[in-house]
C-alpha cells in the first residue's frame, strides 16, 4: 500500500510540474516579439544504430540466466557458437 502510495504522490508531483512548466513557458513565449521555431522546443532524440550481433548474443544469454537457464548449458551453447 505504501508503495501505491508513494507512486500516487510522484504522479500527482509530476503532473503539477508538468503544468507549472507550461504556464511559465506559455506567459514567457507570449511576451515574445517573434516565436522561435516549433522544432526547436522539442527534445531532440537520436535514433540508435543497428545493434551488434555479439550485444545481442550477451543479451539473449543474460535473458537465459535471469529466466532461471542453466548455466552448464548455456556454456555448452557457447562452445558450440565458437565463442569460448
Amino acid at each position: 500500500m505504501v508503495a501505491r502510495l508513494e507512486g500516487a504522490r510522484r504522479r500527482l508531483t509530476a503532473e503539477q510540474d508538468g503544468r507549472a512548466w507550461l504556464a511559465w513557458h506559455f506567459a514567457a513565449l507570449s511576451r515574445q516579439p517573434k516565436l522561435p521555431d516549433l522544432a526547436s522546443m522539442f527534445a531532440k532524440q537520436e535514433t540508435p544504430g543497428p545493434q551488434p550481433v555479439e550485444v545481442q548474443e550477451i543479451t539473449v544469454d543474460q535473458l537465459f540466466l535471469a529466466w532461471g537457464g542453466d548455466p552448464v548449458q548455456l556454456a555448452q551453447a557457447r562452445e558450440k557458437r565458437g565463442q569460448l
